[in-house]
């Protein structure tokens, strides 16, 4: 049998080889032209971002292309503000960047690139430093799918806290887009292509959301209409996938960009941060780090549920997961809890280590100690949650909070 580990190493190591960019000639020369920025997640890692940051490279329009597809982001990994400042990914990256003079440097750490490799940890590059540094024309970001959870049963919605959430995650980024001084011009925001593991009302729920709140700056791109699903070389996941068809959702998604910049001059075009855009931008909700996070919450409480784990390769390339364990609320000794039932999620994994659970025992009360799962870095961690009480809030126990890779120390 083969190992999970291995079989989601050479997916990826197929999707790097199946593109000529990690071929060590040098990059096509620069023409005068658009700046492009490219940022990704490890949907962009198995193939989207090198054969879209080709395509611009190609472009006779394009003068340099910025390229950084970071494995387990969200777009709060991109900026500098709590709990995501010195956040790093741990399953992969890759970076090409346009030197001049037809060069390009690409940095390259993802499983499978040679036998048995996995990826290191490297930080996540930040959105204000690349916009002072690479003075982009036009920024394209793809993101969403680890958005999806933020719905632990992968079914429900519910409309007013999710809606609360994802604006959470998605404001603080574009106003950061439009507020640093920069040559930013145009917004591309490339939604997620049609997952397998959460049902169409969250996917349309989070469509829809990230255009009501995003699409007034960008344009939005809905990618479940560039490319059909089921994929022909698909992830047990039911979400990654290589080959022809993440080809075909590049060029589609390059095409709609081209389509739309032929429309009008960039040059023509006044910097995001020079515009009422920018002077008007939307109210930013309270960042996750400014909650008042030291309200400890203390229960003693009765085990009466335990969701079980995905085998580690439904949820690879990430290598942390969390299980929903539901309990009886028995008594409240600090903060305030009006609900009997309480949902608290546990560490099933991390850095791919499966954790003792065992000793969690179904009839047993236990003390816990508690913060809200919506102010930590375990927020967007892939999980799993069979309870179906989607109007409980989450809760993570200190002690596993702090266990988190990048847990802020």
């Amino acid at each position: 049998m083969i190992a999970p580990k291995k079989i989601f190493s050479s997916f990826i190591a197929l999707a790097l080889i199946a593109s000529p960019l990690f071929a060590q000639s040098p990059a096509p020369a620069p023409h005068d032209g658009i700046n492009v920025l490219i940022l990704g997640d490890s949907l962009a890692l198995c193939g989207f971002g090198k054969r879209l940051d080709e395509r611009f490279r190609e472009s006779p329009s394009v003068n340099a292309t910025f390229t950084y597809l970071t494995c387990g982001t969200n777009p709060l990994s991109w900026l500098k503000e709590k709990p995501y400042s010195n956040i790093k990914t741990h399953c992969g990256f890759v970076s090409m960047e346009s030197l001049g003079g037809g060069m390009m440097r690409e940095i390259e750490d993802v499983y499978g690139q040679t036998r048995g490799h996995t990826p290191g940890s490297h930080p996540v590059p930040k959105l204000e430093d690349l916009l002072v540094t690479k003075q982009p024309d036009i920024l394209v970001m793809q993101t969403g799918t680890n958005l999806f959870d933020l719905f632990p049963d992968k079914r429900s919605v519910n409309p007013n806290r999710h809606a609360a959430e994802l604006r959470n995650f998605l404001v603080p980024f574009i106003n950061k887009a439009v507020r640093t001084p920069s040559n930013l011009r145009k917004i591309y925001w490339v939604t997620s292509p049609t997952s397998g593991r959460v049902s169409k009302e969250i996917q349309d729920f989070v469509f829809e959301q990230t255009r009501s709140d995003v699409g007034h700056v960008a344009h939005v791109i809905d990618s479940r209409t560039l490319v059909a699903y089921p994929y022909h070389h698909m992830e047990p996941d039911k979400e990654h996938f290589l080959g022809a068809d993440m080809d075909q959702w590049a060029d589609k998604v390059f095409d709609v960009v081209e389509r739309d910049l032929s429309s009008q001059p960039i040059a023509s075009l006044q910097p995001l941060s020079q515009t009422t855009i920018a002077q008007n931008s939307v109210t930013e909700p309270t960042p996750p780090a400014e909650k008042p996070k030291e309200q400890t919450l203390q229960v003693r409480a009765k085990l009466i549920s335990k969701t079980q784990p995905v085998p580690v390769n439904e949820f690879l390339p990430y290598q942390e997961f969390l299980v929903g364990y539901l309990y009886e609320v028995t008594r409240v000794i600090a903060g305030e809890y009006s609900e009997n039932q309480i949902l608290v999620m546990h560490p099933a994994y991390i850095k791919l280590e499966e954790q003792r659970l065992g000793r969690w025992r179904i009839g047993r009360t236990y003390r816990l100690q508690l913060h809200e799962l919506e102010n930590t870095v375990w927020k967007t961690v892939k999980s799993k949650d069979d309870s179906g009480l989607i109007n409980l809030q989450p809760y993570i126990r200190v002690q596993d909070e702090m266990r988190h890779p990048d847990h802020a120390r």
